[in-house]
């Protein structure tokens, strides 16, 4: 019965290692010619209702047409966010809800409305200019972006970590 365990939870552990699959949906010829960025990412929103995210991920795509499959650290799938210029949308558990725009997406998935035109650019190492953000870039050459926003309240930190 011990034995039994024992391969359970290494199986188990082993999943965990395991990298995620892409779901098999084409992407349009913009994105393919698109870079790709994989990594970590962090939101943490202080206030009166703090709360904090943290997934790895995977984004696809730009700002006007992409997607962003945030993944929990056993592998599994947490959602699926994609947008194009005619719809928003989260995949999660099966369920697929739509938004009116991509503020109002990230901000369900991730707690806080993210400025994706920005972190794109970000991403890229340019200094993006974001209302109410104050980004840092300084550690971008080596696959970190951290950026903060402070208005309007409550406060946000984004943190990403590129896979290298």
């Amino acid at each position: 019965m011990r034995a039994w365990w024992l391969v359970m939870l290494m199986g188990v552990m082993l999943a965990g290692c395991a990298t995620p699959s892409r779901n098999g949906k084409p992407l349009s010829a913009e994105q393919t010619a698109s870079p790709e960025w994989q990594g970590r990412i962090s939101v943490q929103v202080q206030g009166s209702n703090p709360s904090s995210m943290s997934a790895s991920f995977s984004l696809r795509g730009d700002a006007k047409s992409g997607e962003l499959d945030l993944y929990s650290p056993l592998g599994t799938t947490l959602g699926a966010l994609q947008w194009t210029p005619q719809w928003v949308q989260l995949s999660d558990g099966g369920k697929h809800q739509f938004f009116n725009s991509l503020n109002e997406l990230t901000e369900r998935a991730t707690g806080a409305a993210l400025p994706v035109d920005a972190i794109f650019g970000w991403l890229q190492g340019r200094d993006v200019q974001a209302t109410g953000w104050l980004a840092d870039l300084s550690a971008a050459p080596q696959g970190m972006v951290t950026a903060r926003r402070i208005s309007p309240a409550p406060e946000v930190m984004l943190r990403i970590k590129l896979d290298r």
